[in-house]
């Protein structure tokens, strides 16, 4: 009896299937990290043992710090080999050499960023701006990620695409830095959709959202600026495309040994990136005679963001603060107008490496402000214009220093991204510092929509000192705290920027610290940063539900019922996050529709919801039942809430 036809087509499913599993375990069991070793090669001085512990962290004990960054150069290449790679080529718009074509666009955009001019501008000075040790320390730390590619079976990942990946340099670390910090400016998502609003509603409607600090750039009677908001919807569309994770926001907090059952200070930090296979973060332990630290480095960076050593801990959240100033110019040609006069444009041309293809060339057009992204818009950012980029001797201090003065001193360093830097010690002193280089705007200029570019009176004028940011150091209060919240006001400082609402995440630890409780446990302060209860969303899901006329009984009785938890198994999160969209999209989408005479309205509105000021608008809006945003302008009536 001749078998039936599905039986043929199943015996040879299952035989192509048994093929491609043994390809595929043999191929990975011939790449696998090899484990626990000791490191001899004539580029170290001496033996360098690692052993793995059960978390899968490396130990690496040294007899030197460069044979020490050596070894944990090798061992980032060879678990995160790949990673590393697309970090870099993010931060210097070279991804289309690995992809192909599909990435020409990221890597335009990327590009014309200027992380990559700005990586090798630094680089040109390391040797004259950098200390020696430091230097030694980054050589030393490529040299072990290059002998990986050198000696060891690539990654799997190079097999499929038929490619091998370049020997890293100095100016990898800082186009992987660039890219970092782009990855937390949220600006380019946010201020294009802003300015739209800004210009084409009311005033009365922005009155109604929590915008933030004052002050507006003059548009003149009678001129509509151009519609920029497409620009927002092409960054969420490029990044979403992009093969490496977008990175969020965290929370912090040091306890003071008064306030602690030990009186020991303890140290907090859980930092938001967002989910990645592999990790973002990489833990390793250093050991030296003269260094010992446990650090989360970032795969690429040779020196721990967050860490500690047996004397100190340190850690970081985003300040958010705003380092992307958007401006409008007047474009002639190869020309620009500024101060009544017409400058050159500075023109370069790039090229992109496109896998399987010809090289792709492109312009990339600047005024003093920085580039064009789009025919008239340049970005001004603090990434690219302060002259000095020393994050990572910042990083190096952080975890050789020794004392809250140095670590102070290391702080001034960072430039941008700009960081809330937390710090605790044995000796009992606590800290908080943001690490940024700030620059000084003029007060009539709001920085969260496009400046008119034409006017050197828009533009900043210099930097503020260290000694002007935000700080506080061993408070009476016994404990420093940070979550992304914007600073206290400072009469001689502004600090515009796209921070979280204070009365979210801040609020939530600000008053489990506030007890009066002098015996906290490391227990305790874990149970803060598992904390999934929201007072906010729960009085937001009150209000929603007294407005409710068809929500219907069973959804009206979860909301009723939610504390703000958010538990895996809990439904009323769901109900609430759809509400909350539906609600503001009733309110808000006509006022839109109507404005928008170019682009889509919903695109528009999809900008919009993404931002943080939406997300902190919402309480403000349902608090207030006669907003005119509750009125539907596409009826005669009237209406509220």
């Amino acid at each position: 009896m001749k078998p039936a036809p599905m039986n043929i087509v199943l015996r040879i499913a299952a035989i192509i299937f048994t093929m491609l599993f043994s390809l595929v375990y043999i191929t990975t069991r011939t790449i696998a990290p090899e484990y626990d070793f000791v490191y001899a090669t004539e580029q170290v001085d001496s033996d360098v043992e690692v052993v793995f512990d059960d978390m899968a962290v490396p130990h690496i004990y040294a007899n030197s710090e460069p044979d020490a960054m050596y070894a944990l150069g090798y061992v980032h290449a060879m678990e995160r080999l790949w990673q590393m790679d697309l970090l870099r080529r993010a931060g210097a718009g070279e991804l289309s050499a690995l992809f192909g074509r599909d990435m020409i666009e990221n890597d335009k955009y990327l590009r014309s960023l200027g992380m990559r001019e700005t990586a090798i501008r630094t680089v040109e000075t390391l040797e004259s701006t950098a200390s020696p040790q430091v230097l030694e320390a980054m050589k030393a730390y490529l040299e072990g990620v290059n002998a990986f590619i050198e000696t060891k079976e690539l990654p799997f990942e190079y097999r499929l695409i038929n490619a091998k990946p370049e020997p890293f340099k100095l100016r990898d670390v800082y186009c992987a830095t660039g890219f970092m910090a782009y990855s937390f400016a949220i600006h380019l998502k946010t201020e294009p959709i802003l300015d739209w609003m800004k210009t084409s509603l009311d005033s009365s409607y922005i009155a109604d959202l929590a915008w933030g600090q004052a002050g507006f750039t003059h548009i003149p009677t009678g001129e509509k600026p151009r519609d920029i908001s497409g620009l927002a919807s092409r960054v969420h569309a490029l990044d979403a495309s992009r093969p490496v994770p977008q990175w969020l926001g965290s929370n912090a907090w040091v306890l003071s040994g008064d306030h602690t059952a030990s009186g020991e200070v303890i140290f907090c930090n859980d930092a938001h990136m967002s989910y990645a296979s592999p990790s973002v973060w990489y833990e390793a332990h250093i050991v030296t005679p003269d260094l010992e630290y446990y650090g989360n480095h970032i795969g690429g960076l040779p020196f721990p963001a967050i860490g500690h050593t047996r004397d100190h801990a340190w850690g970081i959240t985003m300040f958010v603060n705003d380092e992307i100033d958007l401006y409008r110019e007047t474009i002639d040609g190869d020309r620009y107008l500024h101060g009544g006069q017409w400058l050159p444009l500075e023109i370069t041309t790039e090229v992109i490496e496109v896998a399987g293809e010809e090289p792709v060339e492109f312009e990339v057009h600047k005024t003093h402000h920085g580039p064009l992204l789009e025919e008239d818009l340049a970005m001004w950012w603090t990434f690219n214009h302060y002259p000095e980029n020393r994050i990572h001797e910042a990083f190096y201090g952080f975890s050789r220093g020794s004392g809250i003065e140095s670590f102070a001193a290391s702080a001034e360093l960072v430039h941008a991204p700009g960081i809330n830097l937390m710090y605790g010690d044995k000796k009992g002193d606590i800290g908080w510092w943001v690490g940024a280089k700030l620059p000084i705007r003029p007060d009539h200029v709001d920085t969260k929509v496009a400046i008119d570019g034409t006017d050197p009176a828009n533009d900043p004028t210099g930097w503020y000192g260290f000694d002007m940011n935000p700080k506080l150091v061993n408070p009476e209060r016994g404990f420093v705290y940070s979550a992304n919240n914007a600073p206290q006001p400072n009469d001689s400082v502004r600090y515009p920027g796209h921070y979280y609402a204070g009365n979210t995440r801040a609020a939530g630890i600000f008053e489990a610290l506030s007890e009066p409780k002098n015996d906290w446990t490391v227990a305790d302060a874990q149970t803060i940063q598992l904390d999934h209860y929201s007072p906010v969303y729960r009085q937001n899901a009150e209000v929603l539900v007294a407005y409710a006329d068809a929500a219907g009984a069973e959804v009206e009785d979860f909301m009723r019922r939610w504390d703000g938890g958010h538990l895996v198994e809990d439904v009323a999160p769901t109900l609430y996050y759809r509400w909350m969209y539906r609600t503001i999209r009733a309110a808000m989408y006509d006022e839109f529709e109507r404005a928008a005479t170019e682009g889509s309205a919903q695109e528009k509105f999809e900008s919009w919801h993404k931002t943080i000021v939406s997300e902190n608008s919402f309480p403000r809006l349902l608090a207030n039942a006669n907003s005119p945003w509750w009125d539907d302008v596409r009826t005669e009536e009237e209406e509220d809430a």
